[in-house]
């Protein structure tokens, strides 16, 4: 008889903590089936067909992560390395379903022998444990049994992480501190259910009725999370972050923040590895419907994120959308994944054409004196995008 888990949540959203407990129970499970569940009780910020998709695309991410590992910098244990190779070589070994009702009804149904429930070291046993024994009792009723499996969450570095962690992280714009809780593409979906606000308010400014903004926004978000993983929204989100931890720290403060905002939604709008990208992106804010004077000051910023090419007069917001561009440069934390990501976008060309191309193009940035156009930025930055970016030809040139 088969052994299958039923693991089952609300996964709003789903997080490297849920990922990691999956892949702890294919180490013991024939498959694991993921039960998005639906609490009519509770107020949900995604539907279940939303949360669904989550995790299948997250599952994806984890695929990804695991073909890139060295590019990225990732370790694996023997379990987590063990769970990966069986998930990459048996996609049908993880099942994703939404279902409303009882968890227990569910997984009878499912043909599940088992109830998972993960756990983290601090503040889950005893509500865990108190699941259990409802869960225990409800089967009793219907003259059935599943065994009862607590898998506890498997690294240290998981033990805090939460989706209520990550939905406050977002409420209060700190996308960068998300990035190490969720996957690359549950970051993108909820960045592109989160800027939608800010969007339609900066076109409003523009006197652009909400209808008509609606309506860009679905165009934008259509054209930068089709096929791409690191010029997404989730690059946007990035760059807003930075911009407001700027302004916070005193570091950098924008002439018109207006002009910066429309420019740092549609520099990359275009982004197909050609040198007319930048000028295609511009063409973009015509259909926005902005004034011609408004353009023009946009396009300018835009511009400024052409670099290798850049204009020989810089204004300082031109200088600031530059350094906010290339910030994830400098992020140690961050940089293996977007050098990975880099590496998805172009999977076009073969490995010694990428090869190539890439130690090419981070040369060129490394002859950049400074890399960094303001002060503020170099010193926070400076160091380490070097660093990062010798690190990652090294890794190249070992191919």
């Amino acid at each position: 008889m088969a052994k299958i888990g039923f693991y089952a949540g609300s996964f709003s959203p789903v997080t490297r903590g849920h990922l990691g407990i999956i892949c702890e129970a294919l180490n013991d499970y024939d498959q694991v089936i993921v039960g998005v569940g639906v609490n009519e009780g509770k107020q949900q910020l995604y539907l279940p067909e939303e949360r669904a998709e989550m995790v299948h695309k997250s599952l994806d991410d984890l695929l990804f992560e695991y073909e890139y590992r060295d590019l990225i910098g990732i370790k694996y244990s023997r379990s987590e390395l063990s769970a990966l190779e069986r998930l990459a070589n048996m996609p049908d070994c993880v099942k994703v379903v939404s279902y409303k009702g009882l968890t227990v009804d569910e997984a009878l149904k499912q043909g599940a022998t088992s109830l998972i429930r993960g756990e983290r070291i601090v503040g889950d046993h005893d509500s865990e444990m108190q699941i259990s024994v409802l869960n225990k009792q409800i089967l009793e009723v219907r003259k059935a049994h599943l065994n009862m499996a607590t898998i506890p969450v498997p690294r240290e570095d998981m033990t805090y992480i939460s989706s209520s962690n990550v939905r406050t992280l977002f409420a209060i714009n700190e996308y960068i501190a998300a990035l190490r809780y969720i996957m690359p593409s549950v970051h993108a979906y909820m960045v592109g259910k989160k800027l939608s606000e800010r969007y339609i308010n900066l076109l409003k400014q523009c006197n652009i009725s909400k209808l008509q903004s609606i309506e860009k926004y679905d165009a934008l978000v259509a054209a930068y999370n089709t096929h791409r993983k690191h010029h997404s929204l989730s690059h946007l989100a990035y760059m807003f972050n930075y911009w407001q931890i700027a302004e916070n720290l005193g570091l950098a403060q924008a002439e018109n923040e207006t002009t910066l905002a429309l420019a740092i939604f549609y520099h990359d709008f275009v982004n197909e590895g050609n040198v007319d990208d930048e000028a295609l992106s511009c063409k973009q804010l015509k259909e926005v419907g902005i004034s011609s004077s408004l353009r023009s000051q946009v396009e300018k910023l835009i511009m400024a994120t052409k670099h290798g090419a850049l204009p020989d007069e810089m204004s300082a917001d031109m200088k600031l959308i530059h350094d906010l561009d290339l910030a994830i440069l400098g992020d140690t934390a961050n940089y293996g994944h977007y050098a990975a990501n880099i590496r998805w976008e172009y999977s076009k060309y073969d490995e010694e054409a990428y090869k190539k191309g890439r130690i090419e193009v981070l040369k060129n940035l490394l002859s950049s004196k400074p890399l960094f156009l303001l002060p503020e930025f170099a010193k926070l930055f400076e160091e380490d995008a070097r660093a990062n970016m010798q690190k990652e030809i090294t890794y190249w040139q070992s191919r």
